[in-house]
């Protein structure tokens, strides 16, 4: 069983988006998945073909002392997902609170039942690395993705987590840290400036696949899809593709390889 937490450095770099598709491709080879939405705001599921009138999700029903794993949905193209749900609080309003003992609960029953091939995809928030509670699923983790875009903002972010988070940069030393660069721009100088800056500080903590900017990726979202099913021969869906692969390379185990 392979386990990954997809964050966002910061709001807007894409880790949702990156979280469906690279599920999508990982499944395109062939691997079982399970991906599992662990934000409020509960947008993985316009990804994955669930609209997002449909409130049903694990949340929602460990908030009301049911079942949580009847809450799993199956893509049209394979995928395998569990929704957060939609929480409504006692004024009739949505609430966007993370219960995450019921998180951490949910962590702990998936690596009980778990296909011991599959890959556990977990869309997150980056402050989770800090939570006293999900200590122990923070420690089952094979991989935590950084989801970050190519400009001074969040170049300026990673270095602050760099230098004072400390839960990161224990993740790090364990070597379960990845960065990801998305919404690449080669055509820019400056995508292609913090691109090059990335990988001189970066070093082996950067994916080597960088993820472009393609105008497609909306219009899979608005279409309740992914990109590997609604444009196969864009640069998106090349570029998941080969993250994909990198995945499976990179967290082989030994026998794998032998």
């Amino acid at each position: 069983m392979k386990r990954l937490l997809l964050v966002s450095l910061r709001g807007g770099c894409g880790s949702t988006t990156v979280t469906a598709n690279l599920a999508q491709a990982l499944v395109k080879i062939n691997k079982p998945v399970l991906a599992i939405d662990a934000v409020a705001e509960n947008l993985l599921q316009l990804h994955l073909g669930l609209p997002f009138e449909e409130g049903d999700g694990w949340a929602a029903r460990m908030a009301k002392q049911q079942a949580w794993n009847e809450a799993g949905f199956t893509s049209p193209h394979g995928v395998d997902f569990l929704p957060f749900g939609r929480l409504d609080n006692e004024f009739g309003s949505v609430t966007r609170h993370v219960d995450l003992q019921a998180f951490s609960q949910l962590g702990q029953n998936l690596r009980e039942v778990a296909n011991p091939s599959q890959w556990q995809l977990f869309h997150g928030e980056l402050d989770y690395i800090n939570q006293a509670a999900l200590l122990n699923f923070i420690d089952s983790l094979d991989m935590a993705l950084v989801v970050l875009t190519a400009d001074a903002i969040n170049y300026t972010i990673l270095q602050s987590q760099l230098e004072n988070n400390r839960a990161l940069r224990k993740l790090i030393e364990l070597g379960k840290v990845r960065i990801l660069l998305n919404h690449y721009q080669p055509e820019t100088e400056i995508g292609r400036d913090f691109s090059l800056v990335l990988k001189h500080e970066l070093q082996d903590i950067l994916v080597p696949v960088m993820m472009h900017r393609d105008a497609v990726l909306a219009e899979c979202a608005a279409n309740l899809t992914t990109v590997q099913y609604y444009a196969p021969i864009s640069q998106a869906a090349k570029d998941y593709q080969a993250l994909a692969f990198w995945c499976v390379s990179s967290l082989a185990d030994p026998y794998d390889l032998g």
